[in-house]
């Protein structure tokens, strides 16, 4: 077991937290503190000093200027489902776990955005906008995990591939700074009911997206919602190597009519996926690929049929391998009936290792996809993992995603270490193609930092100072 920081519980913080929240919403026990000290990722435990549970935007802001005025470190957390160690405090202090804060506030179902506190889950908002058929970009994550949380991290969803990453989905938000003070951005910053849309003004939401819960505490969030046709249209296909995927993906994604198009290695297409590495059969493709799309009428499905088909001719003519296939019926549902419990949960990933996973995903071009790929390949069978690595196209083909999600078995120390050592691995290999990892655990924002314009670096020191003064909010996550 590796040595935990020493410990810094205060009675008389402690006393002041509970008169804030109350008395059954603040504590330092220990056996609630191991609980938020771990995730599943290869990232170390570490244990908050106290974790609170506030139920209104006051209390946060109470929060926090304790916090500030005491120079005590706060996390945010909300689900906790995150595999990239976000939420470990880095640093000791305050872990405030937002769940409680679970409304629905409004849903305009004329103008189609919904606002919503941070602690709303994936089922919740689903259900909830199924009565008035609309629906939001679901995750490949449990239906427990944050709405607000994945947007505000760049999360993708099933509607990517159509409107862009959820965050680009965000159309106005409340945050508390980490010094207290209670900030409005978007159209609701200029009418408090108005939360329709963060254009034209200053787009100040970029203070707090991406930046990993160091800048502010989003209190809530106004996203876009869309409609739900009733018509679905799965294309499923097959090729004998990522080259042949990636020009099967480019192809499709060109005729922008897919609310996901994805293409999945083979090891990543069982559920679980296998550990230790196991050798894909000889008689299987090593690339399966799934794209939904949803139609209003019976013709406008069949259009859609048309492209699908001329896409798969065109692949054939070039001389692909690219051919229709029975996608895994159990993972295909998991992810075209979203949100799932079956590829959804992340623990379906891990059931033949032992609890652990974690990725380097990221954000790449679609021409580097192959060459990555391939030393990925070679790296991770080299550290006897399974090569499931994901490909998806978002709006169209603008820019796309490629990620590995490695299972290990959590309970070994040595096991952990070699999942770390090939993720990061992976990671410097996709950094020197310009690929950017997403939701990164501090061992990977070491490594961009290493490769990053020293303005960019000097920028992001300058803006955190400017909205935390003292270092608090989650503090060492942006490994600066």
């Amino acid at each position: 077991m590796a040595e935990m920081p020493q410990e810094r519980v205060d009675a008389g913080i402690l006393k002041e937290l509970a008169s804030i929240v109350g008395e059954k919403n603040a504590t330092a026990e220990k056996h609630i503190r191991y609980a938020y000290s771990y995730d599943l990722s290869f990232v170390k435990r570490k244990n908050p000093d106290y974790v609170v549970m506030p139920t209104t935007v006051e209390q946060i802001q109470e929060i926090m200027k304790l916090a500030n005025r005491e120079k005590i470190p706060v996390v945010p957390y909300t689900a906790g489902t995150n595999i990239g160690g976000l939420c470990i405090p880095e640093k000791g202090g305050i872990l405030m776990d937002l769940k409680r804060m679970d409304q629905i506030i409004q849903i305009d179902e004329e103008s189609h955005y919904a606002v919503i506190e941070p602690g709303v889950s994936h089922a919740k908002f689903a259900t909830e906008l199924y009565k008035y058929g609309l629906r939001w970009s679901w995750p490949v994550g449990p239906p427990s995990a944050s709405v607000s949380s994945n947007a505000i991290s760049h999360g993708i969803g099933g509607l990517s591939g159509r409107y862009g990453l959820n965050s680009e989905e965000i159309t106005s938000m409340e945050v508390v700074l980490p010094t207290g003070e209670l900030v409005r951005v978007g159209s609701c910053a200029i009418q408090e009911d108005a939360w329709h849309s963060l254009l034209p003004l200053p787009q100040l939401d970029g203070l707090f997206k991406g930046w990993l819960g160091t800048a502010g505490i989003v209190t809530k969030l106004g996203v876009r919602v869309h409609p739900i046709p009733p018509l679905l249209k799965v294309f499923t296909v097959s090729a004998e190597n990522i080259e042949d995927m990636a020009s099967y993906l480019r192809n499709i994604g060109n005729y922008e009519i897919c609310d996901d198009v994805t293409g999945v290695s083979w090891w990543l297409a069982q559920v679980p996926i296998p550990y230790p590495y196991r050798p894909k059969p000889d008689d299987a493709p090593e690339w399966f690929s799934f794209a939904t799309t949803f139609s209003w009428t019976e013709k406008e499905k069949e259009a859609r049929e048309e492209i699908g088909e001329m896409v798969i001719a065109d692949e054939q003519k070039k001389g692909t391998s690219v051919k229709p296939t029975v996608y895994p019926e159990e993972a295909l549902r998991a992810r075209t009936q979203l949100p799932s419990q079956i590829v959804g949960s992340t623990k379906n990933y891990t059931k033949m290792a032992g609890g652990g996973i974690s990725w380097p995903g990221t954000f790449t071009p679609l021409n580097k996809w192959a060459p990555v790929y391939n030393q990925w390949k070679d790296i991770l069978i080299g550290h006897n993992l399974s090569p499931a690595v994901r490909v998806t196209n978002y709006r169209g083909v603008h820019y796309g995603m490629l990620r590995a999600m490695i299972p290990f078995n959590k309970k070994s120390e040595e096991e952990t270490e070699n999942a770390r050592v090939a993720i990061v691995e992976c990671l410097r290999t996709v950094l020197d193609v310009g690929g950017i990892p997403y939701k990164p655990p501090v061992d990977f924002g070491m490594e961009i930092n290493k490769r990053a314009h020293p303005g960019y670096v000097s920028l992001l020191r300058q803006v955190k100072k400017m909205l935390d003064p003292n270092d608090i909010m989650n503090t060492g996550k942006l490994a600066l």
